[in-house]
C-alpha cells in the first residue's frame, strides 16, 4: 500500500523556461540528482547552482547542443560516464520556428524537425540501457516528451513547428508500446501559454493590449507558471503517474478549446 504522502515523492531517484520549471519541481519532490543541458554554458551552470542551492538534491549542468546527432551522442556518453542508470528522461529541447510558407527554407524545416522530433527519439534510444537498468513493473522508468498545443492547432505561419510537435505526439504511443516490456512509461506534455523565453515577446509587457487580449483567449485567463508545469511532470514521474503511458496531457488552461 502506497501512502498518500508518497504518491508525489521522487526520493531516490533545461536551464530556462519549462525545463527549469521541471528540474526545480523534481528536486523539490526529493530527486537526489537532476541533470540539465543547454548550449549556453554560463546560463546553464548558473541555473544548476541556483537549483542546487534551493533543495537537498543536486542539479548538474552538462553543456551541449542537441540539434545534432553528434550532440546527442556526446550527452549520452557523458551520462554513461556519470551514472549506471537513470530513472527519468525529459526531452524538452526544442525550437519555436515560425514564418509563412512562402518564406520557409529547407534549412528552417530541417532544423526544426531535427531538434524537435529527431533528437528526442534518438536521445531516448541512446539512453535506453540506462533507462532499462533499474526499471520494474512496480517502479518503471519514465520518458517525457514536451509537445505543444500547436500540435492541435492549424496556423499557416508555424507550419514546421506544429508539424514537428504533431509528429512527437504520434510518436508517443508508438514508443510507449515498444518500451512497455522494458518497464518504461512514455508520455507527452503539451503546454499552452507559459511564462518562458519562447513566449517572452508576448508577456514581457503585461499592460499591453495584445497581452490582455491573449489572456481573454485562454479560458483560464492566465499564463501557466512553474507550479503548473512542474506539478504535471512530477505527477507523471512519481507513483501517482505509474499507470499512465502513451498519453498526451494538455496543460494549457483550456487554450486548445478555442480552436
Amino acid at each position: 500500500m502506497v501512502r498518500i504522502e508518497d504518491l508525489f515523492s521522487m526520493k531516490g531517484g533545461g536551464s530556462t523556461g519549462l525545463g527549469s520549471y521541471m528540474a526545480e519541481g523534481f528536486l523539490a519532490a526529493g530527486a537526489a540528482r537532476v541533470y540539465i543541458t543547454a548550449r549556453s554554458e554560463d546560463t546553464l551552470q548558473a541555473k544548476a547552482a541556483e537549483l542546487t542551492g534551493m533543495s537537498d538534491g543536486e542539479c548538474v549542468g552538462i553543456p551541449g547542443d542537441l540539434a545534432t546527432l553528434d550532440g546527442v551522442a556526446a550527452l549520452s556518453s557523458t551520462l554513461h560516464e556519470k551514472e549506471d542508470h537513470i530513472d527519468v528522461l525529459v526531452n524538452n529541447a526544442g525550437i519555436g520556428t515560425g514564418g509563412y510558407f512562402e518564406q520557409m527554407t529547407v534549412e528552417d524545416w530541417d532544423k526544426t524537425m531535427d531538434l524537435n522530433l529527431r533528437s528526442p527519439l534518438f536521445l531516448t534510444q541512446a539512453l535506453l540501457d540506462l533507462l532499462k537498468k533499474n526499471a520494474t513493473d512496480e517502479d518503471p522508468s519514465r520518458v517525457i516528451f514536451i509537445s505543444s498545443v500547436a500540435a492541435s492547432e492549424v496556423f499557416k505561419h508555424v507550419m514546421a513547428y506544429s508539424t514537428s510537435k504533431k509528429g512527437l505526439e504520434h510518436l508517443t504511443p508508438q514508443l510507449a508500446l515498444a518500451l512497455c516490456d522494458d518497464h518504461i512509461l512514455v508520455n507527452s506534455i503539451a503546454p499552452g501559454r507559459f511564462y518562458s523565453e519562447m513566449t517572452r515577446g508576448a508577456w514581457e509587457n503585461p499592460d499591453s493590449e495584445s497581452f490582455k487580449q491573449s489572456l481573454q483567449r485562454i479560458p483560464a485567463h492566465r499564463y501557466g507558471g512553474l507550479e503548473d508545469m512542474a506539478g504535471v511532470a512530477v505527477m507523471l514521474c512519481s507513483r501517482a503517474g505509474s499507470y499512465f503511458t502513451g498519453e498526451v496531457l494538455n496543460v494549457d488552461g483550456g487554450h486548445r478549446l478555442r480552436f
